[in-house]
């Protein structure tokens, strides 16, 4: 009876092809596909997962690939990069001291000093004829030519020098204004007159590329550890930010009720603390405490960790887990507020699954490209805090350098020796904006409303 209401429901021009079509069916259309069948099977759009699908948004994202490029640079710069270089960060270079980043050869500098020498001695010899000039006038009056007399004309002569032609004088015995006069020209990186004999004679030489302070370190190698402190606290920070901000945030909004309104209390509480005021506080508290730590008998991993690192950058640790993880958990919440009201958590909680299973299992994982973006846009937080407290003295402690302590250091000179805050700076400031660029772009690519 079915069949007939659906045959008359069809045209009447098409009920002899339906009739026909039925007629040929048999028991073996209905059996299950064969190997070679499904082989042959050609898929409309293959599937893929979450992250796959994710990568391929982000690789579609220009500035947020190259500033993965850039990051990934900076991580062997600064990790890699110390192991090609011969010197220390805290090896003094004899002789090397305030070197630029470039330099002049050995034969040009030798030709510089000669030029001068000779032009020095052209000097004197105008004075000794000056000299001698007054000697034989005295003697022609009959006179007695003393030794304060020709000490007399000295300071004469060296008088007139100055108040005449001071400038000429200058620049003919300044490094610089012969140089320029002998057209001679500057080559790159930095050796001072030491190193490039010792290149002259054949010897391997590594070059100062970024020249040196004023106690002869290398700015290069500096860089690279300083690169290196400020990436590792930013990464230790950004995952001690997210363990304590996704387990707090995750606790609150699963329970709700009092449990989230008096936990949320509390956040906001340490919202209204000032940051760099607790940073500075803890660090002048445990300043003597671990001072003392260092400093008593014995030995141990920790006791060489503690004194690398230093009370300051302890202290930062300690203020980033107290104070800085109330963003991610306040992320955290809102994401789990929406996700416990899913039909997967209920299931879970009929079947005798407790919280603590369901917050690990059901609720973070699907949390995770918002877990991702915020640990990613904190790094670039934490970089910036310490290179902020290295600059204020109060960051790592010496002599492990920072990028904020070299630019410190590099006020003293800004004049004369500017290249020494330029470099520190710049690499500071590509590192932090690589970071934000890749976290504005991983937002993206994780944002399933933004799939394209």
């Amino acid at each position: 009876m079915a069949e007939k209401k659906k045959m008359k429901r069809c045209p009447v021009s098409l009920q002899p092809d339906i009739e026909n079509l039925l007629n040929d069916l048999s028991e073996d259309d209905f059996s299950p596909a064969t190997k070679e069948e499904r082989d042959d099977f050609i898929q409309d759009r293959q599937s893929v997962s979450y992250w796959k699908d994710a990568w391929r948004r982000l690789r579609k994202n220009v500035v947020a690939m190259i500033a993965l490029g850039i990051i990934i640079f900076l991580f062997l710069f600064a990790f890699a990069g110390p192991l090609l270089v011969p010197y220390g960060y805290e090896q003094f270079n004899s002789g090397a001291e305030n070197l630029y980043p470039y330099h002049y050869t050995l034969e040009d500098q030798n030709r510089v000093d000669e030029e001068i020498a000779a032009r020095s001695q052209s000097e004197v010899v105008d004075v000794d004829e000056m000299i001698a000039k007054a000697k034989e006038e005295a003697e022609a009056k009959g006179e007695k030519f003393t030794k304060k007399d020709e000490a007399v004309i000295r300071a004469q002569a060296k008088v007139a020098a100055k108040n005449t032609s001071s400038d000429e004088n200058a620049e003919t015995t300044d490094p610089d204004a012969v140089r320029r006069e002998l057209g001679i020209k500057k080559h790159l990186f930095g050796y001072s007159k030491q190193e490039l004999e010792r290149k002259a004679a054949g010897e391997k030489v590594f070059p100062h590329i970024f020249g040196t302070d004023m106690y002869g370190r290398d700015i290069l190698v500096r860089v690279m550890y300083g690169a290196r402190v400020s990436m590792a606290v930013g990464i230790f920070a950004a995952l001690l930010v997210l363990i304590i901000g996704a387990v707090y945030g995750s606790i609150s909004g699963y329970c709700g009720g009092k449990v989230d309104a008096v936990m949320q209390r509390i956040v906001e509480l340490i919202y209204s603390v000032p940051e760099m005021l607790v940073v500075l506080l803890i660090a002048t508290a445990m300043k003597p405490i671990l001072t003392e730590y260092v400093n008593s008998p014995g030995g141990g991993a920790i006791k060489s960790f503690v004194s690398v690192l230093g009370p300051n950058l302890i202290s930062m640790f300690i203020a980033f887990g107290m104070l800085y993880w109330v963003t991610m958990s306040r992320i955290i919440r809102g994401q789990v507020l929406q996700l416990k009201q899913q039909e997967y958590v209920t299931a879970a909680k009929a079947l005798g699954a407790s919280g603590g299973r369901i917050i690990r299992r059901h609720l973070l994982p699907n949390c995770i490209g918002q877990i991702v973006v915020t640990t990613c846009l904190q790094i670039p937080s934490a970089i910036f805090l310490e290179s902020f407290l290295s600059y204020l003295g109060v960051g790592v402690s010496a002599p492990l350098p920072s990028l904020g302590s070299m630019a410190t250091d590099a006020l003293s000179g800004m004049y004369t020796y500017t290249y020494r805050l330029i470099i520190p700076s710049v690499i500071l400031s590509v590192m932090i904006l690589a970071f934000n660029l890749f976290g504005d772009g991983l937002r993206d690519a994780l944002d399933p409303k933004l799939k394209k």
